[in-house]
């Protein structure tokens, strides 16, 4: 993979796909390699040149020079110094999951080259300020949990589940990461035992990687103590939203938070989706998103 040289003697690995307008697409995790959003690069690759730049810590990034660099922020300023560094001027950024939300606080950060703002099944609110204003994102949660109760695999993915932050923090390789996530990831789809997605998340299990001091940083109290709302207000880009109505982790509750705080933001909920558009629904998901870019043109 091309090498990007950043400050500090630091590097970032990335590949770029399709021809279009320069898109960041931002992959999820944390942790996870830039490998992570190949199928979406596909999918939009005659609209967007995508460049997938691992994340610090990821794939042949170095990793950032504290902790403080897994959060969002810290991402999405990484995320800043490699587009710099490939000369983009300005870009649209579109990331799922932990990426959405690092696509948001990009463009918060970065107004001034943001062009659009897409985020997909994006995590914006912790547990600790979930719970405070009365739960719906847990019980959200539980509830989609719920529907997969009679599944042979509930049980061990749901045991892993269960016991993932304890799992993780004593995990002593990104490996032990990976074999997790393989275990539990049925519950993020809505449909997993439709032969076409448990085609698509066996394909995109097998390509997980993770960085193992980003999954610990996140477990660590990132992920229950993230509120990104106060930071949505500064966010000027056109902004869409997209969430499966049956998302276990960022469904309807994440994306109505998102959205109320994004002052020209634009929501779309999947219907029978959940955590992955990409591997469940794409032709929708490739619909809304298109539909939505000519809505708002580049210029």
């Amino acid at each position: 993979m091309p090498t990007l040289e950043l400050s500090g003697g630091r590097t970032a690995t990335y590949e770029v796909v399709g021809r279009g307008d320069p898109a960041l697409l931002l992959p999820g995790g944390p942790g996870a390699a830039a490998s992570y959003m190949s199928e979406d690069a596909r999918l939009f690759a005659d609209v967007f040149t995508c460049y997938l730049v691992d994340p610090h810590g990821s794939g042949g990034s170095s990793p950032p020079a504290s902790p403080d660099g897994y959060r969002p922020e810290g991402h999405a300023r990484f995320y800043d110094e490699a587009r710099a560094a490939l000369g983009l001027e300005r870009v649209t950024v579109l990331g799922h999951s932990f990426g959405g939300g690092v696509a948001l606080a990009y463009a918060a950060l970065r107004p001034d080259v943001t062009e659009r703002c897409i985020s997909v099944g994006g995590f914006a609110v912790g547990t600790e300020a979930d719970a405070a204003e009365g739960g719906a994102a847990a019980a959200e949660m539980e509830a989609m949990l719920a529907r997969h109760a009679d599944a042979p695999w509930y049980e061990s993915a749901r045991a892993v589940w269960d016991s993932w932050t304890e799992r993780a923090l004593n995990a002593r390789s990104g490996a032990e990461i990976d074999d997790m996530m393989r275990v539990v990831l049925p519950l993020y789809a809505a449909h997993p035992d439709r032969p076409s997605v448990r085609a698509r998340l066996t394909a995109f299990a097998e390509s997980l990687t993770f960085d193992l001091a980003a999954i610990k940083a996140w477990e660590g109290g990132v992920y229950q103590g993230i509120d990104l709302r106060p930071l949505l207000e500064r966010i000027s880009a056109p902004t869409l939203v997209v969430t499966g109505e049956l998302d276990l982790i960022c469904g309807p509750a994440q994306a109505r938070a998102i959205a109320a705080h994004v002052r020209d933001a634009d929501l779309v909920l999947l219907p029978e989706c959940g955590h992955w558009p990409v591997a469940e629904d794409p032709d929708a998901y490739e619909r809304a998103v298109v539909d939505w870019l000519r809505a708002h043109p580049v210029g």
